[in-house]
Protein backbone atom coordinates (compact mmCIF):
# COMPACT_ATOMS: atom_id res chain seq x y z
CA UNK A 1 0.00 0.00 0.00
CA UNK A 2 2.80 2.58 0.76
CA UNK A 3 4.47 1.67 -2.55
CA UNK A 4 1.27 2.43 -4.45
CA UNK A 5 0.94 5.81 -2.80
CA UNK A 6 4.56 6.71 -3.63
CA UNK A 7 4.11 5.65 -7.26
CA UNK A 8 0.96 7.72 -7.50
CA UNK A 9 2.81 10.77 -6.11
CA UNK A 10 5.70 10.38 -8.60
CA UNK A 11 3.34 10.02 -11.57
CA UNK A 12 1.35 13.08 -10.52
CA UNK A 13 4.50 15.16 -10.11
CA UNK A 14 5.84 14.15 -13.55
CA UNK A 15 2.49 14.92 -15.17
CA UNK A 16 2.45 18.38 -13.57
CA UNK A 17 5.99 19.16 -14.79
CA UNK A 18 5.21 17.90 -18.29
CA UNK A 19 2.04 20.00 -18.58
CA UNK A 20 3.84 23.10 -17.31
CA UNK A 21 6.52 22.97 -20.03
CA UNK A 22 6.11 25.54 -22.88
CA UNK A 23 4.96 24.32 -26.24
CA UNK A 24 8.34 24.89 -27.87
CA UNK A 25 10.09 22.74 -25.30
CA UNK A 26 8.23 19.55 -26.05
CA UNK A 27 6.76 19.95 -29.54
CA UNK A 28 8.71 18.34 -32.31
CA UNK A 29 10.44 20.58 -34.84
CA UNK A 30 7.97 21.65 -37.52
CA UNK A 31 8.70 22.79 -41.09
CA UNK A 32 6.35 25.32 -42.68
CA UNK A 33 6.26 26.71 -46.20
CA UNK A 34 5.29 30.38 -46.49
CA UNK A 35 4.31 32.11 -49.73
CA UNK A 36 5.65 35.61 -50.44
CA UNK A 37 5.06 38.28 -53.09
CA UNK A 38 6.17 41.87 -53.72
CA UNK A 39 4.21 44.31 -51.54
CA UNK A 40 6.70 46.39 -49.59
CA UNK A 41 6.80 47.18 -46.73
CA UNK A 42 4.45 44.40 -45.60
CA UNK A 43 6.16 41.52 -47.45
CA UNK A 44 8.86 41.61 -50.16
CA UNK A 45 12.30 40.37 -51.26
CA UNK A 46 15.17 42.63 -50.19
CA UNK A 47 18.36 43.44 -52.14
CA UNK A 48 20.12 40.36 -50.79
CA UNK A 49 17.33 38.09 -52.04
CA UNK A 50 15.85 37.39 -48.60
CA UNK A 51 12.22 37.70 -47.64
CA UNK A 52 11.55 40.79 -45.51
CA UNK A 53 8.79 43.09 -44.26
CA UNK A 54 6.38 43.50 -41.36
CA UNK A 55 4.71 40.09 -41.76
CA UNK A 56 8.11 38.36 -42.12
CA UNK A 57 9.50 40.02 -38.96
CA UNK A 58 6.49 38.87 -36.92
CA UNK A 59 6.52 35.32 -38.34
CA UNK A 60 10.29 35.00 -37.75
CA UNK A 61 9.79 35.96 -34.10
CA UNK A 62 7.01 33.37 -33.68
CA UNK A 63 8.98 30.67 -35.53
CA UNK A 64 12.03 31.22 -33.33
CA UNK A 65 9.91 30.97 -30.18
CA UNK A 66 8.13 27.81 -31.39
CA UNK A 67 11.09 26.06 -33.00
CA UNK A 68 9.62 26.13 -36.51
CA UNK A 69 11.79 25.79 -39.60
CA UNK A 70 10.45 28.31 -42.16
CA UNK A 71 11.07 28.17 -45.91
CA UNK A 72 9.77 30.95 -48.16
CA UNK A 73 8.23 30.34 -51.59
CA UNK A 74 8.32 33.55 -53.68
CA UNK A 75 5.90 34.30 -56.51
CA UNK A 76 3.06 36.58 -57.56
CA UNK A 77 -0.04 37.15 -55.45
CA UNK A 78 -2.14 35.00 -57.79
CA UNK A 79 0.44 32.18 -57.65
CA UNK A 80 0.44 32.35 -53.85
CA UNK A 81 -3.35 31.98 -53.73
CA UNK A 82 -3.24 28.94 -56.05
CA UNK A 83 -0.43 27.28 -54.04
CA UNK A 84 -2.28 27.83 -50.76
CA UNK A 85 -5.51 26.39 -52.13
CA UNK A 86 -3.64 23.29 -53.43
CA UNK A 87 -1.80 22.82 -50.12
CA UNK A 88 1.62 23.44 -51.72
CA UNK A 89 2.33 26.07 -49.01
CA UNK A 90 1.21 26.26 -45.39
CA UNK A 91 0.77 30.02 -44.86
CA UNK A 92 0.14 33.08 -47.02
CA UNK A 93 0.70 36.48 -45.35
CA UNK A 94 -1.07 39.80 -45.95
CA UNK A 95 -4.51 38.40 -46.79
CA UNK A 96 -7.72 40.36 -46.14
CA UNK A 97 -10.63 38.37 -44.73
CA UNK A 98 -13.76 38.01 -46.88
CA UNK A 99 -16.68 35.56 -46.60
CA UNK A 100 -15.77 34.03 -49.98
CA UNK A 101 -12.14 33.48 -48.96
CA UNK A 102 -13.19 31.95 -45.64
CA UNK A 103 -14.82 29.12 -47.63
CA UNK A 104 -11.42 28.21 -49.11
CA UNK A 105 -8.89 29.28 -46.46
CA UNK A 106 -8.62 29.43 -42.66
CA UNK A 107 -7.82 32.69 -40.82
CA UNK A 108 -6.66 33.42 -37.27
CA UNK A 109 -8.65 35.91 -35.13
CA UNK A 110 -6.23 38.68 -34.11
CA UNK A 111 -5.49 40.95 -37.13
CA UNK A 112 -1.84 41.70 -37.93
CA UNK A 113 -2.57 45.10 -39.53
CA UNK A 114 -5.48 47.31 -40.55
CA UNK A 115 -5.31 48.98 -43.94
CA UNK A 116 -7.38 50.53 -46.71
CA UNK A 117 -7.04 51.09 -50.42
CA UNK A 118 -6.40 54.42 -52.13
CA UNK A 119 -6.20 55.56 -55.75
CA UNK A 120 -2.96 57.22 -56.91
CA UNK A 121 -2.46 59.22 -60.11
CA UNK A 122 0.21 61.28 -61.88
CA UNK A 123 0.67 64.80 -60.58
CA UNK A 124 -1.43 67.24 -62.60
CA UNK A 125 -3.61 64.47 -64.06
CA UNK A 126 -6.82 66.15 -62.81
CA UNK A 127 -7.93 62.97 -60.99
CA UNK A 128 -9.00 63.82 -57.44
CA UNK A 129 -12.44 62.26 -56.83
CA UNK A 130 -14.24 59.07 -57.88
CA UNK A 131 -16.15 61.00 -60.57
CA UNK A 132 -12.83 61.77 -62.28
CA UNK A 133 -12.25 58.02 -62.83
CA UNK A 134 -15.02 57.83 -65.45
CA UNK A 135 -13.58 56.49 -68.71
CA UNK A 136 -10.09 56.07 -67.20
CA UNK A 137 -7.87 52.98 -67.07
CA UNK A 138 -6.98 51.85 -63.54
CA UNK A 139 -4.21 49.35 -62.72
CA UNK A 140 -4.91 46.92 -59.85
CA UNK A 141 -3.32 43.78 -58.36
CA UNK A 142 -4.64 40.66 -60.09
CA UNK A 143 -7.19 38.65 -58.01
CA UNK A 144 -7.04 41.16 -55.15
CA UNK A 145 -9.84 42.47 -52.97
CA UNK A 146 -9.47 46.01 -54.28
CA UNK A 147 -10.06 44.74 -57.82
CA UNK A 148 -13.55 43.61 -56.77
CA UNK A 149 -14.29 46.56 -54.48
CA UNK A 150 -13.13 49.18 -57.01
CA UNK A 151 -15.50 47.76 -59.64
CA UNK A 152 -18.36 47.98 -57.08
CA UNK A 153 -17.41 51.57 -56.13
CA UNK A 154 -17.33 52.76 -59.74
CA UNK A 155 -20.60 50.99 -60.50
CA UNK A 156 -22.30 52.65 -57.52
CA UNK A 157 -21.77 56.06 -59.16
CA UNK A 158 -22.92 54.86 -62.59
CA UNK A 159 -19.43 55.28 -64.04
CA UNK A 160 -17.34 53.08 -66.31
CA UNK A 161 -13.61 52.44 -66.20
CA UNK A 162 -11.09 50.01 -67.69
CA UNK A 163 -9.66 47.79 -64.93
CA UNK A 164 -6.15 46.55 -65.87
CA UNK A 165 -4.70 43.60 -63.91
CA UNK A 166 -1.03 43.55 -62.84
CA UNK A 167 1.04 40.80 -61.12
CA UNK A 168 2.21 43.10 -58.28
CA UNK A 169 1.81 46.64 -56.91
CA UNK A 170 5.16 47.78 -58.31
CA UNK A 171 3.89 47.06 -61.81
CA UNK A 172 0.71 49.09 -61.18
CA UNK A 173 2.78 52.19 -60.31
CA UNK A 174 5.12 51.61 -63.26
CA UNK A 175 2.12 51.47 -65.63
CA UNK A 176 0.85 54.84 -64.39
CA UNK A 177 4.32 56.43 -64.51
CA UNK A 178 4.78 55.19 -68.12
CA UNK A 179 1.25 56.39 -69.05
CA UNK A 180 0.03 52.86 -69.74
CA UNK A 181 -2.70 53.50 -67.14
CA UNK A 182 -4.31 56.67 -65.77
CA UNK A 183 -4.37 55.61 -62.10
CA UNK A 184 -3.52 52.74 -59.75
CA UNK A 185 -5.28 51.36 -56.66
CA UNK A 186 -2.97 50.09 -53.90
CA UNK A 187 -2.96 49.60 -50.15
CA UNK A 188 -1.96 52.54 -47.97
CA UNK A 189 1.40 51.05 -46.91
CA UNK A 190 2.71 50.53 -50.46
CA UNK A 191 1.39 53.91 -51.62
CA UNK A 192 2.89 55.75 -48.66
CA UNK A 193 6.30 54.15 -49.31
CA UNK A 194 6.55 54.33 -53.13
CA UNK A 195 4.24 57.06 -54.56
CA UNK A 196 6.90 59.80 -54.48
CA UNK A 197 9.44 57.55 -56.23
CA UNK A 198 7.16 57.18 -59.26
CA UNK A 199 6.02 60.82 -59.34
CA UNK A 200 2.48 59.96 -58.21
CA UNK A 201 0.16 61.64 -55.71
CA UNK A 202 -2.70 60.33 -53.62
CA UNK A 203 -6.30 61.24 -54.42
CA UNK A 204 -9.39 61.59 -52.24
CA UNK A 205 -10.63 58.15 -53.40
CA UNK A 206 -10.26 55.94 -50.29
CA UNK A 207 -12.23 52.70 -50.00
CA UNK A 208 -12.61 49.25 -48.40
CA UNK A 209 -10.91 49.41 -44.99
CA UNK A 210 -9.97 45.87 -43.99
CA UNK A 211 -7.99 43.77 -41.49
CA UNK A 212 -5.02 41.68 -42.72
CA UNK A 213 -4.10 38.16 -41.53
CA UNK A 214 -2.02 35.07 -42.20
CA UNK A 215 -4.13 32.49 -44.06
CA UNK A 216 -3.75 28.69 -44.12
CA UNK A 217 -5.32 25.87 -46.17
CA UNK A 218 -8.81 24.98 -45.02
CA UNK A 219 -7.75 21.66 -43.54
CA UNK A 220 -4.75 20.58 -41.47
CA UNK A 221 -3.01 23.76 -40.28
CA UNK A 222 -5.39 25.18 -37.68
CA UNK A 223 -2.79 24.71 -34.91
CA UNK A 224 -0.47 27.23 -36.64
CA UNK A 225 -3.18 29.87 -36.60
CA UNK A 226 -3.95 29.34 -32.89
CA UNK A 227 -0.27 29.79 -32.03
CA UNK A 228 -0.06 32.94 -34.20
CA UNK A 229 -3.09 34.40 -32.38
CA UNK A 230 -1.53 33.74 -28.98
CA UNK A 231 1.71 35.49 -29.94
CA UNK A 232 -0.01 38.44 -31.62
CA UNK A 233 -2.10 39.10 -28.50
CA UNK A 234 1.08 39.34 -26.41
CA UNK A 235 3.06 41.36 -28.97
CA UNK A 236 0.36 44.02 -29.36
CA UNK A 237 0.20 44.59 -25.60
CA UNK A 238 3.96 45.28 -25.35
CA UNK A 239 4.97 48.63 -26.92
CA UNK A 240 8.61 47.42 -27.04
CA UNK A 241 7.84 44.17 -28.86
CA UNK A 242 9.03 43.14 -32.32
CA UNK A 243 5.56 44.11 -33.61
CA UNK A 244 6.01 47.82 -32.90
CA UNK A 245 9.73 47.78 -33.74
CA UNK A 246 8.87 46.40 -37.18
CA UNK A 247 6.20 49.06 -37.71
CA UNK A 248 8.73 51.78 -36.87
CA UNK A 249 11.40 50.17 -39.02
CA UNK A 250 9.37 49.77 -42.20
CA UNK A 251 6.80 52.58 -42.05
CA UNK A 252 8.15 55.11 -39.52
CA UNK A 253 4.64 55.05 -38.03
CA UNK A 254 3.95 55.52 -34.32
CA UNK A 255 0.91 53.67 -33.02
CA UNK A 256 -1.15 56.03 -30.84
CA UNK A 257 -4.15 55.33 -28.70
CA UNK A 258 -5.50 58.88 -28.86
CA UNK A 259 -6.34 61.50 -31.44
CA UNK A 260 -3.34 61.83 -33.82
CA UNK A 261 -1.25 64.98 -33.44
CA UNK A 262 -1.45 65.75 -37.15
CA UNK A 263 -5.22 66.17 -36.87
CA UNK A 264 -4.74 68.85 -34.22
CA UNK A 265 -2.04 70.59 -36.29
CA UNK A 266 -4.17 70.41 -39.43
CA UNK A 267 -7.09 71.93 -37.53
CA UNK A 268 -4.91 74.84 -36.40
CA UNK A 269 -3.62 75.39 -39.95
CA UNK A 270 -7.11 75.34 -41.44
CA UNK A 271 -8.33 77.70 -38.71
CA UNK A 272 -5.49 80.13 -39.49
CA UNK A 273 -6.31 80.01 -43.21
CA UNK A 274 -9.99 80.64 -42.52
CA UNK A 275 -9.22 83.60 -40.25
CA UNK A 276 -6.90 85.02 -42.91
CA UNK A 277 -9.55 84.67 -45.60
CA UNK A 278 -12.19 86.32 -43.39
CA UNK A 279 -9.83 89.21 -42.65
CA UNK A 280 -9.05 89.58 -46.35
CA UNK A 281 -12.74 89.56 -47.24
CA UNK A 282 -13.39 92.26 -44.62
CA UNK A 283 -10.63 94.43 -46.11
CA UNK A 284 -12.06 94.01 -49.60
CA UNK A 285 -15.56 94.79 -48.37
CA UNK A 286 -14.26 97.96 -46.72
CA UNK A 287 -12.51 98.96 -49.96
CA UNK A 288 -15.70 98.41 -51.98
CA UNK A 289 -17.69 100.49 -49.47
CA UNK A 290 -15.12 103.30 -49.69
CA UNK A 291 -15.31 103.26 -53.50
CA UNK A 292 -19.10 103.28 -53.38
CA UNK A 293 -19.16 106.35 -51.11
CA UNK A 294 -16.71 108.13 -53.39
CA UNK A 295 -18.92 107.45 -56.41
CA UNK A 296 -21.98 108.84 -54.60
CA UNK A 297 -20.10 112.04 -53.80
CA UNK A 298 -19.06 112.38 -57.41
CA UNK A 299 -22.67 111.93 -58.58
CA UNK A 300 -23.82 114.80 -56.27
CA UNK A 301 -21.28 117.16 -57.81
CA UNK A 302 -21.92 116.12 -61.43
CA UNK A 303 -24.76 118.62 -61.95
CA UNK A 304 -22.42 121.56 -61.30
CA UNK A 305 -19.26 120.16 -62.87
CA UNK A 306 -20.59 117.76 -65.51
CA UNK A 307 -17.98 118.49 -68.14
CA UNK A 308 -14.95 118.59 -65.86
CA UNK A 309 -16.00 115.46 -63.89
CA UNK A 310 -16.76 113.17 -66.85
CA UNK A 311 -13.17 112.00 -67.16
CA UNK A 312 -12.80 111.62 -63.37
CA UNK A 313 -15.97 109.53 -63.18
CA UNK A 314 -14.72 107.22 -65.95
CA UNK A 315 -11.43 106.79 -64.09
CA UNK A 316 -13.21 106.04 -60.80
CA UNK A 317 -15.42 103.43 -62.53
CA UNK A 318 -12.35 101.76 -63.97
CA UNK A 319 -10.76 101.61 -60.53
CA UNK A 320 -13.95 100.03 -59.15
CA UNK A 321 -13.88 97.40 -61.91
CA UNK A 322 -10.21 96.73 -61.23
CA UNK A 323 -10.95 96.30 -57.53
CA UNK A 324 -13.72 93.86 -58.39
CA UNK A 325 -11.39 91.88 -60.66
CA UNK A 326 -8.79 91.78 -57.89
CA UNK A 327 -11.48 90.54 -55.51
CA UNK A 328 -12.49 87.78 -57.90
CA UNK A 329 -8.85 86.75 -58.47
CA UNK A 330 -8.28 86.71 -54.70
CA UNK A 331 -11.36 84.56 -54.09
CA UNK A 332 -10.32 82.12 -56.82
CA UNK A 333 -6.82 81.76 -55.33
CA UNK A 334 -8.15 81.30 -51.78
CA UNK A 335 -10.71 78.76 -52.97
CA UNK A 336 -7.93 76.61 -54.41
CA UNK A 337 -5.84 76.93 -51.25
CA UNK A 338 -8.80 75.98 -49.04
CA UNK A 339 -10.11 73.03 -51.05
CA UNK A 340 -6.98 70.92 -50.61
CA UNK A 341 -7.00 70.86 -46.76
CA UNK A 342 -10.80 70.52 -46.73
CA UNK A 343 -10.61 67.40 -48.91
CA UNK A 344 -8.01 66.04 -46.49
CA UNK A 345 -10.26 66.83 -43.50
CA UNK A 346 -13.23 65.08 -45.14
CA UNK A 347 -11.12 62.03 -46.01
CA UNK A 348 -9.38 61.73 -42.65
CA UNK A 349 -12.53 62.29 -40.56
CA UNK A 350 -14.15 59.52 -42.58
CA UNK A 351 -11.22 57.25 -41.72
CA UNK A 352 -11.51 58.15 -38.03
CA UNK A 353 -15.28 57.56 -38.00
CA UNK A 354 -14.62 54.09 -39.46
CA UNK A 355 -12.43 53.36 -36.43
CA UNK A 356 -9.22 52.89 -38.42
CA UNK A 357 -7.18 55.12 -36.05
CA UNK A 358 -8.58 53.61 -32.88
CA UNK A 359 -11.92 53.47 -31.09
CA UNK A 360 -13.90 56.70 -30.55
CA UNK A 361 -16.41 57.34 -27.80
CA UNK A 362 -19.88 58.72 -28.55
CA UNK A 363 -18.89 62.34 -27.93
CA UNK A 364 -15.85 62.05 -30.23
CA UNK A 365 -17.98 60.44 -32.95
CA UNK A 366 -20.49 63.29 -32.63
CA UNK A 367 -17.74 65.91 -32.92
CA UNK A 368 -16.05 64.17 -35.88
CA UNK A 369 -19.43 63.92 -37.67
CA UNK A 370 -19.97 67.66 -37.12
CA UNK A 371 -16.48 68.39 -38.52
CA UNK A 372 -17.15 66.24 -41.59
CA UNK A 373 -20.60 67.76 -42.25
CA UNK A 374 -19.34 71.33 -41.83
CA UNK A 375 -16.34 70.63 -44.08
CA UNK A 376 -18.55 69.30 -46.87
CA UNK A 377 -20.85 72.32 -46.60
CA UNK A 378 -17.86 74.69 -46.67
CA UNK A 379 -16.37 72.85 -49.67
CA UNK A 380 -19.64 73.28 -51.60
CA UNK A 381 -19.62 77.00 -50.76
CA UNK A 382 -16.00 77.36 -51.91
CA UNK A 383 -16.78 75.59 -55.21
CA UNK A 384 -19.69 77.99 -55.82
CA UNK A 385 -17.55 81.03 -54.95
CA UNK A 386 -14.82 79.79 -57.29
CA UNK A 387 -17.30 79.39 -60.17
CA UNK A 388 -18.88 82.80 -59.76
CA UNK A 389 -15.52 84.53 -59.29
CA UNK A 390 -14.26 82.93 -62.53
CA UNK A 391 -17.38 84.12 -64.35
CA UNK A 392 -17.07 87.67 -63.03
CA UNK A 393 -13.35 87.79 -63.86
CA UNK A 394 -14.02 86.53 -67.40
CA UNK A 395 -11.88 83.42 -66.80
CA UNK A 396 -14.56 80.75 -67.28
CA UNK A 397 -14.35 79.11 -70.70
CA UNK A 398 -16.79 76.60 -72.14
CA UNK A 399 -15.51 73.24 -73.39
CA UNK A 400 -17.81 72.95 -76.42
CA UNK A 401 -17.98 69.38 -77.79
CA UNK A 402 -20.77 67.27 -79.33
CA UNK A 403 -22.43 64.64 -77.11
CA UNK A 404 -25.65 62.62 -76.91
CA UNK A 405 -28.10 64.63 -74.82
CA UNK A 406 -30.46 61.97 -73.41
CA UNK A 407 -27.73 59.73 -71.84
CA UNK A 408 -26.25 62.84 -70.24
CA UNK A 409 -29.61 63.76 -68.67
CA UNK A 410 -30.18 60.17 -67.52
CA UNK A 411 -26.79 60.14 -65.77
CA UNK A 412 -27.70 63.21 -63.67
CA UNK A 413 -31.14 61.77 -62.85
CA UNK A 414 -29.52 58.54 -61.62
CA UNK A 415 -27.15 60.58 -59.47
CA UNK A 416 -29.97 62.26 -57.49
CA UNK A 417 -32.29 59.25 -57.44
CA UNK A 418 -31.13 58.12 -53.94
CA UNK A 419 -31.95 61.58 -52.52
CA UNK A 420 -35.48 61.46 -53.94
CA UNK A 421 -35.98 57.90 -52.77
CA UNK A 422 -34.85 58.82 -49.26
CA UNK A 423 -37.60 61.48 -49.06
CA UNK A 424 -40.20 59.19 -50.66
CA UNK A 425 -40.50 61.35 -53.81
CA UNK A 426 -41.37 60.11 -57.27
CA UNK A 427 -38.61 61.01 -59.77
CA UNK A 428 -39.49 60.80 -63.49
CA UNK A 429 -37.85 61.56 -66.83
CA UNK A 430 -39.80 62.36 -69.99
CA UNK A 431 -37.64 62.85 -73.05
CA UNK A 432 -37.69 61.68 -76.64
CA UNK A 433 -35.40 58.71 -77.28
CA UNK A 434 -34.11 60.42 -80.45
CA UNK A 435 -33.18 63.80 -78.99
CA UNK A 436 -29.91 63.59 -80.87
CA UNK A 437 -26.63 65.30 -80.16
CA UNK A 438 -26.04 68.69 -78.55
CA UNK A 439 -22.87 70.69 -79.10
CA UNK A 440 -22.10 72.61 -75.94
CA UNK A 441 -20.23 72.19 -72.61
CA UNK A 442 -21.57 68.86 -71.34
CA UNK A 443 -20.12 69.15 -67.81
CA UNK A 444 -21.57 72.65 -67.26
CA UNK A 445 -24.97 71.60 -68.61
CA UNK A 446 -24.98 68.64 -66.19
CA UNK A 447 -23.94 71.03 -63.39
CA UNK A 448 -26.99 73.22 -64.13
CA UNK A 449 -29.38 70.26 -64.23
CA UNK A 450 -27.90 68.81 -61.02
CA UNK A 451 -28.40 72.14 -59.22
CA UNK A 452 -32.03 72.43 -60.35
CA UNK A 453 -32.77 68.82 -59.30
CA UNK A 454 -31.10 69.24 -55.91
CA UNK A 455 -33.17 72.38 -55.27
CA UNK A 456 -36.39 70.66 -56.36
CA UNK A 457 -35.79 67.69 -54.06
CA UNK A 458 -34.69 69.92 -51.16
CA UNK A 459 -37.85 72.09 -51.28
CA UNK A 460 -40.30 69.21 -51.94
CA UNK A 461 -41.57 67.21 -48.97
CA UNK A 462 -44.03 64.98 -50.85
CA UNK A 463 -45.21 64.34 -54.37
CA UNK A 464 -42.93 64.21 -57.39
CA UNK A 465 -40.03 65.78 -59.22
CA UNK A 466 -40.11 65.52 -63.02
CA UNK A 467 -37.53 66.16 -65.73
CA UNK A 468 -38.54 66.71 -69.35
CA UNK A 469 -36.64 67.62 -72.51
CA UNK A 470 -37.75 68.34 -76.06
CA UNK A 471 -36.54 69.97 -79.26
CA UNK A 472 -38.15 73.21 -80.44
CA UNK A 473 -37.17 75.56 -83.30
CA UNK A 474 -33.48 74.68 -83.29
CA UNK A 475 -33.20 74.83 -79.48
CA UNK A 476 -33.57 72.39 -76.63
CA UNK A 477 -36.06 72.99 -73.80
CA UNK A 478 -35.01 71.25 -70.56
CA UNK A 479 -37.45 71.56 -67.62
CA UNK A 480 -37.44 70.53 -63.96
CA UNK A 481 -40.80 70.65 -62.17
CA UNK A 482 -41.77 69.81 -58.59
CA UNK A 483 -44.75 69.77 -56.24
CA UNK A 484 -42.84 71.59 -53.51
CA UNK A 485 -43.42 74.75 -51.48
CA UNK A 486 -43.45 77.10 -54.47
CA UNK A 487 -42.77 80.86 -54.31
CA UNK A 488 -44.61 84.16 -53.99
CA UNK A 489 -44.73 86.39 -57.10
CA UNK A 490 -42.67 89.11 -55.39
CA UNK A 491 -39.83 86.64 -54.76
CA UNK A 492 -39.29 85.75 -58.42
CA UNK A 493 -37.52 88.92 -59.71
CA UNK A 494 -34.57 88.49 -57.30
CA UNK A 495 -34.39 84.71 -57.55
CA UNK A 496 -31.26 84.64 -59.75
CA UNK A 497 -29.33 87.25 -57.79
CA UNK A 498 -26.17 86.08 -55.95
CA UNK A 499 -26.68 85.06 -52.30
CA UNK A 500 -30.47 85.36 -52.60
CA UNK A 501 -32.33 82.77 -50.47
CA UNK A 502 -36.02 82.18 -49.94
CA UNK A 503 -35.70 81.31 -46.24
CA UNK A 504 -32.96 83.65 -45.10
CA UNK A 505 -31.98 84.25 -41.49
CA UNK A 506 -30.42 82.32 -38.63
CA UNK A 507 -33.37 79.93 -38.29
CA UNK A 508 -33.82 78.99 -41.91
CA UNK A 509 -34.79 75.37 -42.51
CA UNK A 510 -32.90 74.70 -45.76
CA UNK A 511 -29.14 75.14 -45.97
CA UNK A 512 -27.52 76.71 -49.05
CA UNK A 513 -25.20 79.42 -50.31
CA UNK A 514 -27.63 81.36 -52.49
CA UNK A 515 -25.16 81.16 -55.40
CA UNK A 516 -26.45 78.10 -57.30
CA UNK A 517 -29.18 79.71 -59.42
CA UNK A 518 -27.04 82.79 -60.10
CA UNK A 519 -24.27 80.54 -61.44
CA UNK A 520 -26.81 78.56 -63.51
CA UNK A 521 -28.12 81.72 -65.18
CA UNK A 522 -24.64 83.05 -65.98
CA UNK A 523 -23.47 79.74 -67.49
CA UNK A 524 -26.61 79.22 -69.58
CA UNK A 525 -26.29 82.80 -70.91
CA UNK A 526 -22.68 82.03 -71.89
CA UNK A 527 -24.10 79.11 -73.90
CA UNK A 528 -26.40 81.52 -75.72
CA UNK A 529 -29.47 80.37 -73.84
CA UNK A 530 -31.80 81.54 -71.08
CA UNK A 531 -33.51 80.31 -67.91
CA UNK A 532 -36.95 81.20 -66.56
CA UNK A 533 -39.25 80.03 -63.78
CA UNK A 534 -42.98 79.59 -63.17
CA UNK A 535 -44.14 79.09 -59.59
CA UNK A 536 -47.19 79.29 -57.32
CA UNK A 537 -46.97 79.28 -53.56
CA UNK A 538 -47.84 75.88 -52.12
CA UNK A 539 -48.18 74.23 -55.55
CA UNK A 540 -44.61 73.89 -56.79
CA UNK A 541 -42.28 75.38 -59.38
CA UNK A 542 -41.11 74.76 -62.95
CA UNK A 543 -37.59 75.82 -64.02
CA UNK A 544 -36.94 75.76 -67.77
CA UNK A 545 -33.68 76.35 -69.62
CA UNK A 546 -33.55 77.01 -73.35
CA UNK A 547 -30.21 76.53 -75.10
CA UNK A 548 -29.19 76.18 -78.75
CA UNK A 549 -28.37 72.78 -80.19
CA UNK A 550 -25.04 74.18 -81.30
CA UNK A 551 -23.11 76.58 -79.03
CA UNK A 552 -20.47 78.58 -80.81
CA UNK A 553 -16.91 78.03 -79.63
CA UNK A 554 -14.99 81.13 -78.43
CA UNK A 555 -12.79 81.23 -81.56
CA UNK A 556 -15.91 80.99 -83.74
CA UNK A 557 -17.46 84.04 -82.00
CA UNK A 558 -14.29 86.10 -82.41
CA UNK A 559 -13.47 85.11 -86.00
CA UNK A 560 -14.09 87.84 -88.67
CA UNK A 561 -16.73 87.46 -91.34
CA UNK A 562 -15.50 86.50 -94.81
Amino acid sequence: MPVSRFSLFVCSFLAFVFCSMPHSAWAESVSIRVGTYENAPKVFTDESGRSAGIFIDILSHIAKAEGWRVSYVPGTWAEGLDRLEKGEIDLMPDMAYTPDRSKIFSFHKVPVLSSWFQVYARKGSGISTVLDLNGKSIAVLDRSIQQQELVKLIGTFGLSANIVSAPDYKTTFEMVAKRKADAAATNRFFGMMHAKKYGLEDTAVIFNPSDLFFAAPKMGRGRFLQIIDAHLSKLKKDSRSVYYESMKRWTSEEVHFKLPQWVKILGLVVGAILLTSIAGASVLKHQVNVRTRELKEVNLEMEERIKRRTAELAEAMEKARAADRIKSAFLATMSHELRTPLNSIIGFTGIMLQGLTGPLNDEQKKQMTMVQTSSRHLLALINDVLDISKIEAGQLELAVEPFELRPSIEKVVRLVAPLAEKKGLELTLEADADLGAATTDQRRLEQILLNLLNNAIKFTEKGRVAVSCKSENGDYLLSVSDTGIGMKPEELPNLFQPFHQLDSGLTRKHEGTGLGLSICRKIIEMMGGSIFVESRLGQGSVFTIRFPKHTEKPHEKNSPDH
